[in-house]
């Protein structure tokens, strides 16, 4: 069985399989694994690099298998002379077919009498075999992994792995596909890469861990907040800011499980109304929320179907769709939307962070020099998406800290503004700077468990710099 830290046991039931618990009390910030990766796989049949995992299109010119850029001259010897050494395979049915070099990569683990403990490891993640059978990605996995495998003649090469056919091969992808993170790629798009260990960690949509990835993919997780003795670890594997049905949605067709959390077993989502809308038939204003198969008024009991719901998201969903990237739609939109949704729905946040991220460009250009209404509606925009992630990110969070710095950034300029146009004296400017600071600290100490030489590392370094600067701006108003 896998060991995970000495603060931390695994355990395994018929409900969950194997999860993880701690042996004692944990506190936020605390690291409880640092794991590298077992494989890393390009997203999307996109082609990269096996070495630097950058885009190419060249294949290796001794193997004639895995992908090399010109700028790598080689990569895993023992990958590379596996299949140097085989002269009657038809490498062209794999390089078509780019989702099957992640299952070569895990049938060669078990190859290599280094990683051949690496490979049982691996091949006892669950798979949800049963549940997959027949399935679109099954047929897809089919067409794109059985199929160029078998037809490229390797399979006999394999000589430590026995019985090499569809249920094995299928196997190994429904582990892949369950069980793997998304990572961020060199030119920052995205990869999927397996952790054995944190592979472990049960799901919650409100999770008591984080999960960092430097470059050179070595995860750490660390707690969030503070986590009792005997409690579960968890992680939310699906996008915290989707409604109900979302979550649970993705997390069926990608992880074979219903959630039963209790964000999603409660209508409220913990009082964020993230899935709510407004009752118009109600003489008091309260919302419909989701309680089983339909939609009811909390207040006076009105009901609406779920094709109803639907038909009004997929709407909604496609008028956003439609206003891409252009603000004005975007304001209209959210206006329109107070009239139908909670002001927290999944779709008016979604909306305030696309208006909320223009206007940072904006804000950002040298040549623009904004006015007070635009810095207004910017902190004002970072506040609505802040009192929702306090309620589903109620810990360490680093959506919580950028939008925390991104408040703190209009806030303060918005002040400065407002003192150059002597609508506030230095006295009041001092007291708003110190706010402006609690928002900044609260931000970097959220941010300083990540990585350094990650996108957040960096910005947590930029952040140190503007807290030395705001200190200083507020030491000359002392004097």
């Amino acid at each position: 069985m896998l060991e995970f830290s000495e603060h931390c046991k695994v355990l395994k039931n018929d409900t969950l399989g194997r999860y993880v618990t701690t042996t004692r009390k944990i506190f936020p910030g605390e690291v409880l694994l640092s794991e590298g990766p077992t494989l890393i796989m390009p997203n999307c049949s996109e082609k990269r690099c096996t070495n630097c995992l950058r885009l190419t299109s060249k294949v290796c010119r001794k193997c004639k298998i895995f992908l090399l850029c010109g700028s790598c001259l080689s990569h895993h010897e023992f990958e590379c002379n596996f299949f140097e050494k085989l002269t009657c395979i038809h490498p062209n049915d794999i390089a078509a077919n780019m989702n099957s070099y992640g299952t070569l990569k895990c049938l060669l683990l078990n190859e290599n009498p280094n990683t051949k403990h690496v490979f049982e490891q691996f091949y006892s993640l669950e798979s949800h075999q049963e549940k997959r059978r027949g399935s679109k990605i099954w047929s897809e996995n089919s067409k794109t992994v059985v199929k160029p495998i078998i037809s490229s003649g390797i399979i006999p090469f394999f000589g430590q792995t026995k019985n090499i056919d569809e249920e094995l091969i299928q196997h190994i992808c429904g582990a892949i596909d369950v069980n793997s993170f998304e990572i961020r790629a060199p030119d920052n798009g995205s990869m999927r890469a397996i952790y054995l260990k944190a592979s472990l960690l049960a799901h919650q949509c409100v999770a008591n861990t984080c999960i960092s990835i430097d470059d050179s993919y070595q995860m750490k997780i660390y707690a969030n907040c503070e986590i009792e003795k005997g409690d579960m670890l968890t992680y939310c594997y699906t996008n915290p800011l989707l409604s109900t049905e979302e979550r649970r949605y993705s997390l069926m067709i990608g992880k074979y499980f219903f959630c039963n959390c209790a964000r999603c077993v409660d209508p409220t989502e913990l009082g964020s109304h993230m899935s709510s809308l407004v009752c118009n038939a109600c003489p008091d204003k309260g919302f419909i929320l989701h309680k089983e198969k339909n939609w009811s008024c909390q207040k006076c009991g009105f009901t609406m179907t779920a094709e109803n719901v639907d038909g009004i998201l997929s709407r909604s969903k496609e008028e956003i769709l439609l206003a891409k990237d252009d603000i004005r739609k975007y304001e209209n939109l959210i206006e329109k939307f107070y009239k139908v949704f909670h002001p927290n729905h999944y779709l008016i946040i979604d909306l305030k962070q696309n208006v909320a991220a223009l206007l940072r460009t904006f804000l950002m250009n040298p040549i623009c020099r904004p006015g007070k209404l635009v810095l207004e509606r910017k902190t004002t925009l970072c506040e609505d998406i802040l009192t929702v992630l306090r309620i589903i990110q109620p810990g360490i969070s680093r959506l919580k800290a950028i939008a925390l710095y991104e408040m703190f950034t209009s806030y303060a300029e918005l002040n400065r503004l407002r003192f150059h146009e002597n609508e506030i004296n230095e006295f009041e400017l001092l007291e708003i700077l110190k706010q402006a600071e609690t928002m900044l600290r609260e931000a970097i100490r959220m941010l300083l468990y990540e990585p350094v030489n990650t996108p957040e590392g960096q910005l947590t370094k930029s952040m140190l710099k503007e807290l030395r600067d705001l200190q200083n701006d507020m030491k000359m108003l002392f004097n």
